[in-house]
């Protein structure tokens, strides 16, 4: 089924942040708040679509958050949010792996078992009883919630570079993770067993289809792919390096700047939207003078047809969007390196 025509209307900027944002994710359903993670060493909590946005011509914005969450002293790099709406996970350049009460707005626990900075963090288990970190240390780590203890429950140590992102699929109890050794894994909780997939690039990020079935990878060379995760069997392959504009023999050229999808050195994240029907990620801006637009853009693909079914430029100043996340009800956030967070439906 082709996916519905993908939303591009900008209904709202969050400009709170002082900082690179860095995570973005909404909460659980029906995903009314969006909470971001910065340079700035801060967590906001705001509303995702102001009430009065949907019929404001222009986009609303936003420049105070309804909640501040600090405590951590380094950047943050990654927040994830229990089911329950109650708790968040974050993590970043501290080394540590915080849990937040959402409504007190404290911390109720720090894990500190990592020695290098943590990039990636998840909630797994029943009830959302674990949480998976993975860090620089080349290590991910599991955290028993409801236990005092404050060593990791398990430690996966199979990387041997920087983990830089995680997802967990609890209908198929596993974790997958990718790394800057250009490897992505995915741990069979129950089975204790672990495949492997060489992509030969670093890899920024990863995500399982709802199923479990399907792998979103992002790499440093400026494609994203969809790999079969019984077989790691390439199923289709999003961006590629930017293809010079090649006119007719008469020598014209399409001197038209156009947006075209580019990661080669920050990590971008990309996720599956519409129930799986399309591909949607961040990406960096162009060097100036290659013959693409500057500024950074959010692009969207069909996953059946690989077409691109959007490009969303984010402004000539920006250049990077480094995180992005979808909501069921219709919308998307785009975290930016300029520090603002744009919302669209």
């Amino acid at each position: 089924m082709p996916p519905k025509r993908f939303p591009t209307r900008h209904l709202h900027t969050l400009r709170t942040h002082n900082g690179p944002v860095n995570a973005v994710t909404f909460s659980s359903y029906p995903g009314t708040y969006v909470l971001t993670g910065s340079s700035d060493r801060a967590i906001h909590l705001s509303r995702a679509v102001p009430s009065n946005a949907e019929n404001s011509a222009t986009p609303v914005e936003t420049t105070t958050p309804i909640q501040r969450y600090e405590a951590h002293g380094y950047s943050v790099l990654d927040v994830a949010v229990a089911t329950d709406n109650a708790r968040f996970a974050s993590v970043g350049g501290d080394r540590q792996v915080f849990l937040w009460d959402v409504e007190q707005g404290g911390t109720t626990r720090r894990w500190t078992g990592h020695n290098s900075k943590v990039k990636a963090v998840q909630f797994a288990g029943e009830g959302d009883s674990v949480v998976v970190s993975g860090s620089a240390d080349t290590t991910i780590n599991l955290w028993d919630t409801r236990s005092n203890a404050n060593k990791p429950i398990q430690t996966l140590a199979e990387a041997s570079d920087t983990v830089s992102s995680l997802h967990v699929n609890m209908p198929t109890y596993s974790i997958a993770s990718g790394s800057y050794d250009g490897h992505v894994r995915v741990y069979d909780v129950r089975m204790g067993k672990t495949t492997v997939d060489v992509l030969a690039h670093p890899v920024t990020s990863v995500r399982c289809s709802v199923d479990g079935n399907a792998l979103l990878t992002s790499t440093l060379d400026s494609y994203i792919r969809m790999l079969d995760r019984t077989d790691g069997s390439l199923l289709a392959a999003f961006g590629g390096p930017s293809k010079k504009a090649e006119g007719p023999t008469l020598g014209i050229l399409d001197t038209k700047p156009r947006h075209t999808y580019r990661n080669t050195e920050l990590r971008v994240r990309s996720v599956f939207a519409q129930g799986d029907a399309v591909v949607l990620s961040g990406s960096e801006a162009a060097p100036k003078g290659d013959g693409t637009a500057t500024g950074a853009a959010v692009f969207a693909w069909d996953i059946l047809s690989g077409e691109t079914v959007a490009t969303v430029p984010m402004g000539e100043n920006v250049k990077a969007v480094s995180c992005v996340a979808w909501n069921e009800k219709g919308y998307w956030a785009a975290g930016c390196a300029d520090s603002t967070v744009r919302v669209f439906g």
